[in-house]
């Protein structure tokens, strides 16, 4: 946290070393398919970086103890699920550790809990780390006000719905001037 501080205070007053000082802490590799899997799903290729970062760290090799895979830590079931519906054809397992594969249908699954929750990120990322299934039941217990909603959730779900938003805002500050470039930036400002 100091780090990110000390990034903020050198941004203020010099912006060039405090951005590119950020951007080591907050790296966007696998920018290409990130780009073009997030456009074609209509989303923001600054969330998808955060979501990258929050979940694997950008290694696409990532296993976590549940079993979820690659750079956007898909669970084999969902990806099962998802591949035919994002377009892979053929879908094997190892396909999960290929970037651009982990990463088209990550997109495609970010984008099909966009239309399941109205475009709420909070409840975005809640489902993403806790399950489309355990959000729509803490929703039905606790009503659509995300606050409340949330205080239903997994506790990993709480931490990881705060540290995404505030990864997306990093990302959002540090790659902002050149978000404005790809699609006039609509979604960014």
């Amino acid at each position: 946290m100091t780090i990110l501080a000390i990034a903020l205070i050198l941004a203020v007053f010099h912006r060039p070393i405090g951005v590119g000082f950020g951007r080591l802490l907050y790296p966007f590799p696998y920018r290409e398919f990130v780009e073009k899997h997030a456009e074609r799903h209509g989303l923001d290729p600054l969330l998808v970086a955060a979501v990258i970062r929050e979940e694997s760290g950008f290694d696409p090799r990532a296993r976590s103890g549940v079993g979820a895979r690659g750079l956007m830590q898909l669970m084999p079931r969902t990806a099962e699920w998802a591949a035919p519906k994002a377009g892979v054809r053929s879908f094997a397992l190892e396909d999960l550790d290929d970037p651009e594969t982990n990463i088209r249908m990550g997109c495609w699954y970010l984008a099909y809990l966009s239309r399941q929750f109205d475009g709420e990120l909070p409840l975005m990322l809640a489902a993403y780390n806790g399950g489309e299934g355990n959000v729509a039941r803490w929703r039905k217990a606790r009503g659509h006000e995300t606050e409340e909603l949330l205080t239903a959730a997994f506790p990993e779900t709480r931490r990881y719905v705060k540290r995404g938003l505030n990864t997306y805002r990093n990302y959002r500050f540090l790659y902002r001037d050149w978000a404005r470039g790809i699609g006039g930036g609509a979604w960014n400002d």
